[in-house]
């Protein structure tokens, strides 16, 4: 779970704006009634200000102070209000990114988990991180939240993000935005499907890394940071592979699950975690991107995913989530900060163990078919003895038919393809 922070809450609010008005009040008496003894505007017996200069200065502070307590208060304890606003900014963020306002349909549902429930068709030449980008902004702006983001893949070839939109932790819109397939010109042939390999998990086991690395076939991979990984990422850049930094994040029960020496925790300074982000591109080399290895604890956590943000945003580097659990904070945040996110299109994880292979054939032609309806993505797949047997049969031509397969960077969807 996301920590939380405490606050003054409502009533310490109040009661500090109370205490203020108070000071004020008083402080603004004593000025009202020295002035009875001397005329307004006449310099005093130091030649300091008048009463009328000296009152005023309290006074600003105060209003000052309460404005600034008051904006920790809810901008409007009406539900209906909260509701029209944020209705009237979700609609001004999609005008903003191009969508039709009459491709806007929205309902009111007794169940579910928001009471307004509103689907967008954003047109097929239309930017979805774009709209999700300007939506987010535009409801921060008027006091809301983006609670939760997730996309995935629709019928038909279609692509779905849906944004849970609220105020103060409380939702009232679920937002889905609904971008069909780019439609094919007259007479264009079809392209193939591009499907980008991804192996992982083989950074402890230098001797399985290096058989994958020198296998003679078209697949990126993904390496962590740590005592004795340096070779890796060499022998990797010097076979030409392209490598994602698989980053050790902190996950829920450390250190009894344990990603490794090089885990980022969220007990660390943000300065201290931007640092070893720093460090560990700078020793991996050349990469196309940043993934989480495992972290089901500090990608629920804002400070210290902003706090490898920074360091992505800084070099340009796209942040692949692999697997995010229900409170991650990585989309939304990534939104927010400027870093272009994206997720596997599949895993495929516990079908490489010892006496899985339909399994693994199984989730393979998933992969496959999944592909094809979606023209790209990259599947993530785990090294081990078997996959290394399994995998040079899987990428034949023969196996793969209209399916191509591309380096990994080539399907990472980029701001202008979302």
């Amino acid at each position: 779970m996301a920590r939380k922070r405490k606050g003054w809450g409502l009533p310490g609010c109040l009661l500090a704006i109370v205490v203020l008005a108070g000071v004020a009040f008083l402080a603004g008496t004593f000025l009202v009634r020295a002035a009875f003894h001397r005329p307004e505007g006449s310099p005093s017996p130091s030649g300091r200000a008048t009463p009328r200069s000296l009152l005023a200065a309290p006074l600003h502070a105060a209003r000052g102070v309460a404005g600034r307590l008051g904006r920790l208060l809810p901008h409007d304890r009406d539900p209906a209000e909260t509701s029209r606003r944020l209705s009237h900014a979700i609609r001004e963020g999609l005008k903003a990114a191009g969508v039709p306002a009459d491709s806007i349909a929205d309902r009111v549902v007794e169940q579910g988990p928001a009471p307004l429930t509103w689907r967008v068709g954003v047109p097929p030449d239309r930017s979805l991180f774009q709209a999700n980008y300007a939506v987010t902004r535009r409801v921060e702006a008027d006091g809301g939240q983006v609670l939760s983001g997730r996309e995935a893949p629709g019928p038909h070839g279609a692509t779905l993000v849906t944004l849970l939109i609220g105020d103060h932790g409380h939702s009232t819109h679920e937002l889905t935005l609904v971008r069909g397939p780019r439609a094919a010109k007259a007479n264009e042939p079809q392209e193939p499907a591009r499907l980008a390999v991804v192996v992982y998990g083989m950074s402890d086991d230098p001797a399985l890394a290096k058989r994958f690395i020198d296998l003679p076939l078209p697949f990126s991979v993904a390496l962590a940071p740590g005592p004795g990984t340096s070779p890796l990422f060499r022998a990797a850049h010097a076979a030409g592979r392209e490598v994602i930094l698989h980053l050790p994040l902190e996950p829920v029960n450390y250190p009894q699950v344990n990603p490794g020496p090089a885990t980022l925790l969220v007990s660390l300074p943000p300065a201290r975690i931007t640092g070893l982000t720093r460090r560990y591109l700078d020793e991996a080399g050349p990469v196309v991107a940043v993934a989480n290895l495992m972290g089901s604890l500090a990608t629920q956590d804002q400070t210290a995913m902003a706090a490898v943000y920074a360091e992505l945003r800084r070099r340009r580097l796209p942040f692949v989530h692999v697997e995010p659990v229900g409170g991650a904070v990585c989309r939304p945040l990534a939104a927010k900060m400027g870093v272009v996110y994206d997720q596997p299109g599949a895993v495929i994880d516990a079908e490489t163990k010892p006496g899985r292979g339909k399994a693994l054939e199984r989730a393979w032609d998933e992969a496959l078919k999944r592909a094809r309806a979606r023209g790209g993505m990259m599947v993530w797949i785990r090294a081990s003895p078997e996959t290394e047997r399994w995998l040079p049969k899987a990428l034949a031509v023969r196996r793969l038919q209209d399916v191509r397969l591309v380096p990994v960077s080539t399907v990472i969807r980029r701001p202008a393809e979302l």
